[in-house]
């Protein structure tokens, strides 16, 4: 990494109530923060989250590194005490969609697709966030904020259900699982029985 990039290290990063607290002197954009860390926009192509705990960025690191090979994963492309640098994923979240209400068939098989993935990558969290989830410009999904991905046990995707269920397009997501994946349906409703009850 050229090292005009490396007065990000001035940027100072400490744990708060609900999220981190962030003194920035430099001209790098903050694009997000949450409870572990706080992201800064490096360039067009890379960003760095830089973490109050240096545990937490070990344990995202790691994550990072065994995914490298998989397509849900950003590039990763310096690891430090307290940061990591990666790519900067261009695109609209989840989130932003299901607000516009905007979830199609094409869009479900991605996201059952995404989840069959995070399996394949021994993550004992198969289950995101709306807002981690990345649709880039070429229809494909990224997945950000790895901490939790090997530590939390959620093998079905609670959070993401109630995300939906709360925007009110759990219905229409459903209608689309159980046409592309009736096995999958029928496994969550099983497991997930309270987001069925009106499905009866």
């Amino acid at each position: 990494m050229k090292d005009r990039y490396k007065d990000f290290k001035s940027i100072t990063v400490t744990r708060g109530e609900g999220h981190v607290e962030v003194n920035n002197p430099t001209d790098y954009p903050l694009i997000g923060k949450g409870i572990q860390g706080a992201v800064f926009k490096l360039s067009r192509r890379r960003c760095v989250k830089i973490y109050w705990s240096p545990n937490g960025a070990r344990k995202e690191a790691q994550v990072m590194k065994d995914g490298q090979d998989s397509p849900l994963m950003p590039t990763l492309y310096e690891v430090g005490d307290n940061y990591i640098v990666m790519e900067y994923i261009e695109g609209q979240t989840l989130e932003d969609i299901m607000l516009e209400g905007g979830i199609t068939e094409s869009l479900t098989a991605n996201i059952l697709a995404m989840l069959d993935e995070m399996k394949r990558l021994n993550f004992s969290r198969v289950d995101a966030v709306a807002r981690h989830v990345f649709i880039t410009k070429r229809g494909g999904i990224k997945l950000i904020d790895h901490t939790n991905s090997y530590i939390k046990d959620s093998p079905y995707p609670k959070r993401l259900l109630n995300r939906f269920k709360r925007l009110n397009q759990l219905d229409t997501f459903l209608d689309h699982v159980e046409r592309i994946e009736p096995k999958v349906y029928d496994e969550w409703k099983v497991n997930l029985p309270d987001f069925f009850k009106k499905r009866q």
